[in-house]
């Protein structure tokens, strides 16, 4: 995929009345998940295309992979809302939004099935297991199927490709955690966060200024601990969430390099 004129070759073109505003330079690309059904992004998109919706993004991905896009990348898109990264607040002045077809969180009912919050029931063998970084407790999650991550991957790349200013890549629940969930656990985050550390610039490299910073398998004290970082290693950020956790990669005490979540406070 590539980017020709802040439009996705390849993807299905629209124009959505709630956007507007220049995106010029944009330093954060936003991925969120839509809370809906079907297969393809039409649903989706048909709703960001109505002036009643109040709300758009840049993307949308369809289950099966397809791409729809509603806003150029130079224009602002509504998906945001009430946001805030690293102190700098109205999100939507300076990001790129990608919805993704999920149904996000899911109850399980009496009857042992799976449903969407529009009482829809999701399969059992699309639903996973698992706790959301800013709760205590497991739930139930759509999984997102590969076909359609696959294609994100794609996009992605040439997002970054097309706007070496984007620095880092959050969720709707990074910028507005008291409000959103998503993407949710469900989502391979560190998938994508990896493509902006692959590229040319590399990832943002801290420091640890504690005597000794524990490594852990998850982003909480619950998580087990995989070994210590002495002070002064140098450590790869692949994921930030500010004065929280962050996910890094570098070298233990014992000189074996592991993937790890460390607490934010403890690096430079």
């Amino acid at each position: 995929m590539k980017i020709v004129d802040h439009k996705l070759e390849g993807a299905w073109r629209g124009h959505s009345p709630n956007s507007g505003g220049k995106l010029s330079a944009p330093s954060l690309l936003v991925m969120h998940y839509t809370v809906s059904g079907g297969t393809g992004p039409e649903g989706v998109t048909d709703y960001f295309l109505s002036p009643r919706a109040k709300a758009s993004a840049h993307l949308i991905v369809g289950r099966n992979g397809k791409i729809n896009q509603v806003v150029p990348f130079d224009v602002r898109a509504w998906h945001a809302g009430t946001s805030v990264w690293r102190g700098k607040p109205n999100c939507n002045d300076y990001s790129i939004g990608i919805e993704v077809d999920n149904w996000g969180r899911l109850a399980r009912a009496e009857d042992g099935s799976f449903r969407s919050a529009a009482d829809k029931v999701v399969p059992a063998d699309r639903v996973t297991k698992l706790r959301h970084k800013h709760d205590s407790v497991d739930a139930y999650w759509e999984i997102y199927p590969e076909k359609q991550l696959a294609a994100l991957v794609d996009a992605t790349r040439a997002i970054l490709d097309t706007y070496p200013s984007i620095r880092e890549i959050v969720g709707h629940d990074d910028i507005a955690p008291i409000r959103k969930s998503d993407p949710g656990p469900a989502f391979p985050m560190s998938r994508f966060t990896g493509l902006v550390e692959g590229r040319a610039g590399g990832p943002v490299t801290r420091t640890v200024i504690a005597s000794s910073l524990n490594a852990r398998g998850g982003p909480g004290v619950e998580y087990d601990v995989l070994g210590t970082f002495a002070k002064g290693t140098k450590l790869a950020v692949l994921y930030d969430e500010p004065g929280l956790w962050a996910q890094v990669r570098g070298k233990l005490s014992n000189g074996n390099e592991v993937t790890a979540w460390a607490a934010d406070q403890f690096m430079a």
